[in-house]
């Protein structure tokens, strides 16, 4: 009898032990199935925006300066150049950061200028721009001094085709880049309007600005910057020693009037 109970005991004994067993593995089963399907924490962190720029990077007046040995300063001594007395005024004027990014390049052609334009960084540049300062066509007509050997109507149409070309080209891209801001194309002056043949190349220079304008005319807030008025009576007087880029004082001449077309 006593044989019997134990018997019964154990029996009774196992099969609580083995509903437990099973109790437990269901338990664990549902917890890692749970813990399986739940995200894991860094999705959270994946979802993060990115930084926003500051109230003070926002509410800059970010001006962008590209195209040739002008724009880049050359001759100025202080290496200031229209951009620099531009951005000097701008900063006694306005209540805003002024912020200046000078891209020019000496030596830069029509052609050289529409290629840099096509970089990333540049993209990125022109798109956060207020205003745009583009002086560039110099070095397409006067080509080092190489056109005034050869002024034939003919040569020179061909040279002005090419550049206007390349003009609309620019413009496309800084329009496609940004829809906002004013570009401000710089006109050329005459550096040789004292020396023989200065009726040929006056005539040259204000032809090839009449059609740089035509060009500018066809997309919106585009304002050419009339500069052969300002060194025709006396252009030794705002030349550097190379006898063809600005001095100082003529860079300023420029600056204060590109400053002065520039709107808030």
């Amino acid at each position: 009898m006593k044989e019997r109970s134990i018997r019964w005991l154990m029996i009774v004994s196992s099969v609580f032990g083995l509903l437990w067993i099973g109790g437990l593995g269901l338990t664990l089963g549902y917890y890692f199935s749970d813990a399986a399907e739940a995200p894991p924490a860094i999705a959270v962190t994946a979802k993060a925006e990115p930084p926003k720029q500051t109230e003070a990077e926002e509410a800059s007046f970010r001006l962008l300066a590209l195209g040739d040995s002008l724009t880049r300063g050359t001759g100025d001594p202080e290496g200031k150049g229209y951009v620099g007395y531009v951005s000097d005024q701008l900063k006694t004027k306005s209540k805003q950061p002024v912020v200046a990014d000078n891209y020019g390049i000496n030596g830069q052609t029509s052609a050289q200028l529409a290629a840099q334009l096509q970089q990333i960084e540049m993209k990125s540049q022109v798109q956060a721009a207020s205003a745009i300062l583009v002086s560039i066509g110099g070095n397409d007509l006067f080509r080092g001094g190489e056109t005034l050997d050869n002024l034939d109507p003919k040569n020179i149409q061909g040279i002005r085709d090419e550049y206007l070309r390349q003009l609309d080209t620019i413009f496309q891209q800084l329009r496609k880049d940004n829809a906002e801001a004013t570009i401000f194309l710089i006109g050329l002056y005459n550096p040789f309007i004292a020396l023989k043949d200065s009726e040929a190349t006056s005539k040259i220079v204000r032809d090839w600005n009449y059609e740089a304008a035509e060009v500018a005319g066809r997309y919106p807030q585009t304002v050419v910057v009339p500069t052969f008025d300002l060194f025709q009576l006396k252009v030794q007087d705002y030349l550097a020693r190379d006898l063809f880029h600005p001095n100082a004082a003529g860079y300023r001449l420029i600056g204060d009037r590109v400053a002065s077309l520039i709107a808030w």
